[in-house]
């Protein structure tokens, strides 16, 4: 177990070491080279203190992998950075650093040590790849993009079509990302997750009956996959089926949400009637806490209003 003046120093030093890294990778930010230089010279010196210094990127990698497996993930990101300083363009170091960091779930960390290695290789379409998903997963689309079409001007590859679908989807050209998806299912046939994306681009573009068709396939494949139940049962709530829609929610949501859902959905609908009855379960389900369905029902009122005032008077 790390004692607690390592615990103390691990947040400084990799917070520094962390502006270093950045520094070398985008040399457009505003830091001031030579405090780097100098708080270096102190990390190096904590590091001694603690017991943490490293002589060579094997010893950093070992202590590292070590650090990993004993669940101390603060101590093998630091070993990493230090691995890396000892040699930058060391590409299985900046690849294990890339690894940890998605595996830790920062994202902008794992962008940094990957846009490294693209640099370094720019011919490796792998890694490219690895790359714009990871844009793409940080809502950096222009960039992600970019690099996505860079692979597919190579290689043909489902993730990159898919990624591209994705993009295409966020941006209201539903077309497109139908085409795109249905281009990475005819590298990856019959896979649940391609089929329920094309699916929701259809959905999109309120191309119900085809969608319900690619989610329908998707759960024939797999009956459990969470992402192509939800969908389907905003389909069906779409389409005013209610209770096939509410069955479905409550397979992957609580009831107060699948309440919620549905009275949004009627809502959005003009059943107002039924607007009104799901959003007030969903409060008495949870009270507490479902805020959601409270200003949903704020919503519904507005929206009554409005309708009563465009009813003639008899």
């Amino acid at each position: 177990m790390m004692n607690r003046n390592i615990k103390k120093i691990i947040p400084l030093v990799f917070g520094v070491i962390f502006i270093q890294l950045l520094l070398t990778a985008c040399n457009t930010l505003n830091v001031d080279k030579s405090e780097v230089d100098s708080n270096q010279a102190s990390s190096e010196a904590l590091l001694k203190s603690a017991g943490l210094s490293v002589d060579s990127v094997d010893e950093a990698l070992l202590k590292a992998a070590k650090a990993v497996q004993d669940g101390q993930m603060d101590l093998a990101q630091l070993f990493y950075v230090k691995a890396y300083e000892l040699e930058p363009k060391n590409m299985l170091v900046l690849q294990k650093m890339t690894d940890l960091y998605v595996q830790l779930g920062k994202n902008e960390l794992a962008e940094v040590s990957l846009k490294l290695i693209v640099d370094q290789d720019p011919k490796n379409l792998k890694v490219r790849e690895q790359y714009g998903l990871l844009l793409l997963k940080n809502r950096r689309y222009a960039a992600a993009r970019s690099a996505l079409e860079q692979v597919i001007a190579k290689q043909l590859s489902w993730r990159a079509f898919n990624g591209l679908g994705i993009i295409a989807n966020v941006e209201g050209d539903f077309p497109r990302a139908e085409f795109l998806f249905k281009k990475a299912d005819t590298i990856l046939p019959n896979s649940p997750e391609l089929l329920n994306n094309v699916g929701f681009a259809l959905y999109s573009a309120y191309r119900f009956p085809e969608a319900l068709a690619y989610y329908n396939k998707a759960l024939q494949i797999n009956p459990n996959f969470k992402k192509a139940i939800y969908n389907y049962a905003l389909l069906q709530a779409r389409l005013g089926k209610y209770d096939i829609a509410y069955n479905a929610f409550v397979k992957v949501a609580s009831e107060e949400e699948a309440n919620n859902n549905l009275g949004y959905i009627a809502m959005e609908r003009g059943d107002y009637k039924m607007a009104n009855n799901y959003l007030q379960e969903a409060i008495r389900l949870a009270p507490e806490f479902y805020k959601k369905a409270n200003d949903n029902l704020k919503r519904l009122a507005i929206l009554e209003k409005k309708n009563n005032e465009l009813v003639p008077a008899k």
